[in-house]
């Protein structure tokens, strides 16, 4: 089965029938001015390597821009992104950290889960407590 996806100015076609892509594809540049750059490399930030055995997506760039950019290089590896069970509750008596900072990292972790799905609990949590972030939640 073919699936095509675009993206502004960038088109994606996949499936497993060689003769449909070639036709796919000269139709496509007969009707439009394009060019064929072969094998996807990079798709929206997210590195794409394509083997034999399989596809691997990956945003090791992006993971490393943010952690660059929140001077948090020298943070620790964990095989588990929350605590079994944790609960956060709103408490209005913590100490407050920057709004902005606070929104810019949930933000950057909900691009991430895009590749990174075992995030995505952890950040449904912290994202609750955009409008009032305390160090707990960060």
């Amino acid at each position: 089965m073919p699936l095509v996806c675009l993206y502004v100015d960038d088109l994606i076609f996949t499936g497993n029938d060689s003769t449909m892509f070639d036709k796919f594809k000269k139709f496509m540049m007969d009707e439009f001015e394009m060019t064929d750059l072969g094998l996807m490399h990079y798709f929206i930030g997210i590195e794409v390597i394509q083997s034999a055995t399989g596809i691997l997506m990956s945003q090791k760039k992006y993971v490393q821009e943010i952690l660059d950019r929140l001077q948090m290089n020298d943070c620790h590896l964990v095989t588990v992104p929350t605590e079994f069970g944790l609960k956060l509750l709103k408490d209005h008596n913590g100490s407050n950290v920057d709004r902005t900072l606070y929104k810019q990292i949930v933000g950057s972790l909900m691009y991430l889960s895009g590749t990174i799905l075992d995030i995505m609990h952890a950040v449904s949590l912290i994202s609750k407590y955009m409008e009032h972030p305390i160090e707990l939640y960060l």
